[in-house]
């Protein structure tokens, strides 16, 4: 809930962060640069080891995932210890590696976003922001990467409408219900069922998984 302030005005509730992270310089590194902004309360710092849980001191709203090492089989089974310790957290991993091969294995579906480890201090910021309402992030030159490799033409036939797998394309690109909907011509509430319904047939959870149709649809 959000909290009163000496006047009465309402406070917005803060963002609790976990960072997750092999390397102690850039962990403490980024625990000092987000500490720093308003919103944003860091309630753990730990370094990951995939064989264990992570014990976080709060739930987290936002955890942050960031490896040095090109590792996908320790990161995979680091992401879903994590997500067995906060299943309700959104994921954003900070990834050094513009890497299709890796985003398909990694991100999709452990993730609810992917940047770069170069990213700028306010994009990142943004990232985090975004992510913690249910929007889908990632780097746009990465994404464009992934869209690329995967354009041909669907090949899910009766599976995925045209509109469907169009709708699909826009939420790979970052863009939200009400982008898609007014892209579309769409009323946001048809745009929200219309995604609903694929993570429902699809068996997915995460908005982000969505982009496997695209990798599987080539």
């Amino acid at each position: 809930m959000e909290k009163q302030d000496e006047v009465g005005m309402m406070k917005p509730k803060k963002i609790k962060l976990a960072i997750l992270d092999d390397s102690e310089i850039f962990r403490t590194g980024l625990c000092c640069i987000l500490s720093k902004v308003d919103d944003f309360e860091i309630t753990s710092c730990l370094d990951f080891k995939s064989e264990e849980t992570p014990d976080f001191s709060e739930v987290p709203d936002v955890v942050l995932f960031h490896a040095a090492v090109k590792d996908t089989e320790c990161h995979a089974q680091a992401l879903n210890k994590a997500h067995k310790a906060a299943p309700l957290a959104k994921v954003l991993l900070i990834s050094e590696f513009a890497d299709v091969g890796y985003l398909s294995k990694i991100s999709l579906s452990s993730c609810d976003g992917y940047v770069l480890r170069d990213v700028s201090e306010k994009a990142l910021v943004r990232a985090i922001r975004n992510i913690s309402t249910e929007v889908f992030v990632f780097d746009r030159n990465v994404i464009s990467k992934f869209l690329q490799v995967n354009s041909r033409e669907n090949r899910f036939g009766n599976e995925l409408s045209p509109r469907e797998f169009r709708m699909v394309r826009m939420v790979a690109d970052g863009m939200t219900n009400g982008n898609i909907a007014s892209e579309l011509g769409l009323a946001p509430g048809t745009v929200k069922n219309i995604i609903s319904g694929l993570l429902t047939r699809f068996d997915y959870r995460k908005r982000s998984q969505l982009v496997n149709l695209l990798n599987e649809a080539s």
